[in-house]
């Protein structure tokens, strides 16, 4: 089964796939990021609307 995850890279957030045989911790790294949200999301929308979510809520504390 593949579930979504949420890293931060250079670049800002973006979504990882990651398969159950896998640990979502490694593929971050592989990725050159950092995990922040392994949620799993079953399907690449719902990880999108928890992305859209966090960026929303990143930008509210820069405006702080």
């Amino acid at each position: 089964m593949v579930y979504f995850a949420i890293i931060e890279v250079d670049d800002g957030f973006t979504i990882i796939e990651v398969k159950d045989d896998q640990s979502v911790e490694e593929i971050a790294v592989r990725e050159g990021g950092i995990l922040v949200d392994s949620g799993p999301y079953s399907s690449y929308e719902e990880a999108c609307d928890a992305l859209d979510q966090l960026e929303v809520e990143d930008d509210e504390i820069d405006a702080v």
